[in-house]
């Protein structure tokens, strides 16, 4: 039972405008601790674990994603395209059914690309934990990190009766070393996803100790994803083999014409919470989503990537009594900030943003304007 890795490579990024474009997503972003692609760097954190590791994306950024793996010596097959965009449950759906064909009885974990984490070895002894797990359960399992904050923008795991660790299975192939790390992290049987919950909500989700913030890794065999997903959403499941024999048969038109069919759906909603045989391994590492230019600049703090003042800095910038900033410049021009606390500037050829760090939300407020302006040529 071989283990394959999925790396997701979706969306655009943006809270991350105008640094983040349609052309260039926020997993193309050189955002990654060292100054490295995102995508590349979780490429390379999960390379090793299992027999492969495939890319999953959006056609329109394909090349680009092909551009930041140059050099890393993965095969053509590495990068699975998604006809039209249709969210993490039908791509994930795609590529399970494309991996099942060349290895019926795959074991299959799937990762964000745009996430960046500090921790290599925490992390790849959670994906190894996840899905020795799903092998052992002949289930589905998800890795919830123990939540530093009461975050309300993040969903929430709740986690019922431990599993017992003797039970676990260590993925065929996986590096000894990992695999010790992994047989250590505990694990429990889930029960429930939670909504992204109210500030009152989510103290009480972090002092009760039961809930984890949900990062979106799962595992799974493909055999169990199949009946999982032909439970819950028959029509999408037949609809995906149609699109894999159309694709596995030479018609990419035909692929692309059925899979249009699909409505944009997460996999949570999808399969993940409609599961009864879902297992939570609990993990702590150093992470974030990225999902604005606030978390940008904690992330970056917290890997020690400031100045004196606390300041983030990218580019030719100039400060002067100014403390706790973000400031990118790559339009050519210097950027100077003077006598201000807490303020993000991004600077492009053709855009600038300044927003205050704590209101930094407010960016896909300005995105959303933009669309309805129709001023694609700044998306």
């Amino acid at each position: 039972m071989g283990l394959h890795i999925l790396v997701l490579a979706g969306g655009s990024g943006t809270r991350l405008w105008p640094l983040s474009r349609r052309s260039t997503p926020k997993h193309l972003l050189p955002l990654a601790p060292g100054g490295e692609t995102l995508l590349r760097s979780t490429v390379e954190r999960v390379v090793g674990l299992g027999e492969t590791v495939r890319v999953v994306t959006a056609a329109n950024q394909a090349p680009g994603c092909r551009e930041a793996l140059a050099g890393m010596g993965l095969p053509d097959d590495a990068i699975i395209e998604e006809p039209h965009a249709r969210g993490t449950g039908p791509a994930l759906a795609l590529a399970v059914g494309l991996i099942e064909r060349e290895d019926p009885d795959a074991l299959i974990a799937s990762v964000h690309a745009d996430h960046r984490v500090s921790d290599r070895n925490a992390y790849r002894a959670a994906v190894v934990a996840s899905a020795g797990w799903a092998a052992a359960t002949d289930g589905l399992a998800t890795v919830g990190l123990v939540p530093s904050a009461p975050v309300t923008a993040f969903g929430y795991i709740e986690v019922a009766s431990p599993r017992a660790p003797a039970d676990w299975r260590p993925p065929v192939g996986c590096p000894p070393a990992i695999a010790s790390a992994a047989s250590a992290l505990p694990a429990f049987e889930s029960a429930g996803f939670k909504e992204k919950p109210s500030a009152e909500v989510a103290q009480r989700y972090v002092a009760d100790g039961r809930h984890l913030w949900n990062l979106g890794l799962f595992a799974w065999t493909a055999r169990r994803f199949r009946a999982e997903l032909t439970a819950a959403a028959p029509e999408v499941a037949a609809t995906i083999d149609r699109v894999v024999d159309a694709r596995l048969s030479g018609d990419d038109d035909l692929a692309t014409s059925i899979y249009a069919e699909l409505s944009l759906q997460p996999v949570e909603p999808l399969v993940l919470e409609r599961t009864r045989r879902l297992t939570v391994v609990e993990a702590s590492f150093g992470w974030s989503d990225l999902g604005s230019w606030l978390d940008v600049g904690q992330s970056r703090a917290a890997d020690g990537d400031v100045d004196a003042e606390g300041n983030v800095v990218e580019g030719d910038v100039v400060t002067t009594a100014a403390h706790g900033c973000t400031i990118v410049s790559r339009s050519g021009r210097i950027v100077a900030v003077a006598g201000i606390d807490g303020l993000v500037v991004v600077d492009t050829p053709d855009a600038v943003l300044v927003v205050p760090s704590d209101c930094a939300q407010l960016v896909k407020v300005i995105v959303d304007q933009l669309q309805a302006g129709n001023r694609d040529e700044l998306l």
